[in-house]
């Protein structure tokens, strides 16, 4: 029996003809030219190149602006001996950031030193008490990593102590301006036409790249060519997918390349940490968002992100299965945090009109730690498809985290509003803010007023639109090669959604608390799929069903194809929209 559940519109793509030639001309299942057809991807070379992504189509490093100020500085710091200080921020990009840039240090014989921020402490980014830190540590040059773009104090700060600044970042640029660095690389940069999807670990991949060049130009390898950079793309792969920017250009090259090499186990922090977190190899995209990221992350949002880079730079197992057990457990810790807050965040909005009716959420309450005011935003922002900034009220002064929706650019209306706030910085899903206490009323007026204007309808059921429809039979061993194809799946480049119409349900199970699994039939073809908190959708057995899905490979009891469900009703019933 279906239950009386708010009912999702469905937007299901209609057939394009041109998609059946792409799928002959690939050997591809016909869904599967449907979903290469409705993402842009209409010419058969320009489809395959996707599909395949080597490594060799990454553009070389000179194309990033910026990076040859960058190199003309840090190339005599290296071979004269100076001090290089990398300064990171504390999430899973950051740390991996840094971790690729103080190994790469390392290799090529350069003296380096490495710093933080704490959350709560210092803040976020390239703060002057990071630079003071630097400083005292030796560091003669610094090196931001996913930070430093809307730091001008600190940058300030570094160089009235004599440090020279390289600023890598990646995030959006604040009005007026550039930072006023030596050297400043950021893919978002008005006059860099590089690849802007870029993560901070992906700008400094290619920093070291740029800098590996120049050092062979030199003849500072007295053998060999230098650092082999490939060793460096499972950190690359990790903050990338941890960063939820696009899976699409270079990322995708770069993502996909890096999974295999964290799936060589090279690194004894990542082996640890599959260890600790019970994950089974071979790792996806998915694995890295959902098991590794968050545990590297689960330091910096509770204490210190020290460990988490400690762990990704020993080379000794031993102590990395000891760093590894330490984040899993803080990782624990940050759950039950986490589950506290967006239980009081849900009270909030179930008893305020207001809030219910409001375009952007906009929540504050003293007490909540700032460091998993993020996630919830972003489980806000899910489950009730519409903005959500969340904010931890101490002595006069709000800071916070907020997630966005599909249409709304967050760190552009928050650069419209910088007379309330005290620093602010992020892109268009992801923001960190701080203002004062007092302005935190009129920031939720204002917030709500923009988001009203740009969003059509916030808060109404998301739409799932079903790139393809796909019968049973085409979800055999075939379609397993051309769905690996299609990946790494992420952000810009999702999970495909697709439709089976009209399967009959053999067998109806709940499985755990509130999961639905079906056993499925379609013209003498055989299906299983898994729905995730749909227990309460569970149809009869007999019944024809349309089922909106995205297939998923399983090594779970064997190999085989999952059909996860995102919604399932009666055959032919429902809203959908053409």
């Amino acid at each position: 029996m279906f239950a009386n559940l708010p009912e999702r519109p469905w937007r299901v793509n209609q057939p394009a003809p041109q998609a059946e030639l792409l799928s002959k001309s690939l050997a591809l299942p016909l869904w599967l030219g449907q979903v290469l057809w409705s993402r842009g991807l209409r010419e058969i070379q320009e489809a395959r190149g996707f599909l395949e992504s080597p490594l060799k189509e990454l553009p070389p490093p000179h194309g990033l602006r910026g990076l040859g100020r960058a190199v003309e500085l840090l190339l005599p710091a290296v071979q004269n001996g100076l001090v290089i200080g990398v300064a990171g921020d504390y999430d899973a990009d950051g740390v991996t950031a840094t971790a690729l840039l103080v190994d790469f240090f390392r290799q090529v014989g350069a003296r380096v030193v490495w710093e933080v921020p704490h959350r709560v402490e210092d803040g976020y980014g390239f703060s002057p008490a990071v630079a003071r830190r630097l400083a005292q540590a030796g560091a003669q040059v610094a090196v931001t990593v996913d930070c430093g773009i809307s730091d001008a104090e600190g940058v300030a700060a570094a160089q009235e102590l004599g440090l020279k600044v390289v600023v890598t970042d990646h995030h959006q640029v604040p009005p007026g301006p550039l930072v006023g660095a030596e050297a400043v690389i950021n893919p978002q940069r008005d006059d860099c036409e590089f690849c802007s999807h870029l993560a901070g670990v992906g700008v400094a991949f290619y920093l070291a790249a740029g800098l590996r060049s120049a050092l062979r130009q030199e003849g500072w390898f007295k053998s060999g060519q230098g650092p082999n950079l490939r060793e460096s793309l499972d950190l690359v792969a990790v903050g990338t997918c941890a960063d939820v920017v696009p899976l699409l250009d270079h990322n995708r090259v770069l993502v996909r390349e890096g999974l295999k090499v964290l799936n060589e186990g090279r690194r004894p922090g990542f082996k640890a940490l599959v260890e600790a977190g019970r994950m089974n190899p071979p790792l996806d995209a998915r694995d890295v968002s959902f098991g590794l990221a968050p545990r590297l992350n689960a330091a910096g949002r509770l204490d210190h992100a020290s460990p988490a880079l400690e762990l990704l730079l020993t080379r000794d197992l031993a102590q990395a299965r000891l760093l590894a057990g330490e984040l899993d457990k803080t990782n624990r810790q940050r759950q039950r945090l986490e589950q506290g807050i967006l239980a009081q965040a849900l009270d909030m909005v179930e008893k305020s009109p207001q809030l219910g009716e409001a375009a952007c959420l906009v929540l504050a309450a003293e007490g909540w730690h700032r460091g998993v005011l993020g996630i919830v935003a972003s489980r806000l922002a899910d489950r009730f498809n519409r903005p959500a900034l969340l904010l931890s009220l101490e002595n006069g002064k709000a800071v916070g985290s907020g997630r966005s929706v599909e249409g709304f650019h967050f760190q552009k209306a928050l650069a419209r509003l910088e007379g309330l706030l005290t620093h602010y910085g992020g892109h268009s899903q992801a923001v960190g803010l701080t203002l004062p206490t007092k302005e935190v009323d009129r920031l939720r007026e204002e917030l709500n007023l923009l988001a009203a204007g740009e969003l059509s309808a916030p808060g109404r059921p998301k739409t799932l639109r079903l790139e393809a429809v796909a019968r049973l039979a085409e979800l055999g061993p075939r379609a397993w090669g051309a769905l690996e194809g299609l990946a790494p799946f992420g952000q810009g480049n999702p999970e495909p959604l697709l439709a089976c119409l009209g399967a009959t349900v053999d067998k109806v199970s709940q499985v755990g608390e509130n999961h639905l699994k079906l056993e499925l039939a379609q013209d003498g073809a055989r299906g299983q799929a898994i729905g995730f908190g749909l227990a309460g959708l569970a149809p009869r057995a007999g019944q024809e069903v349309d089922l909106a899905f995205m297939p998923r490979i399983s090594s779970y009891g064997g190999r085989h194809l999952e059909m996860v469900l995102e919604d399932v009703r009666p055959a032919g019933g429902g809203e959908s929209i053409p």
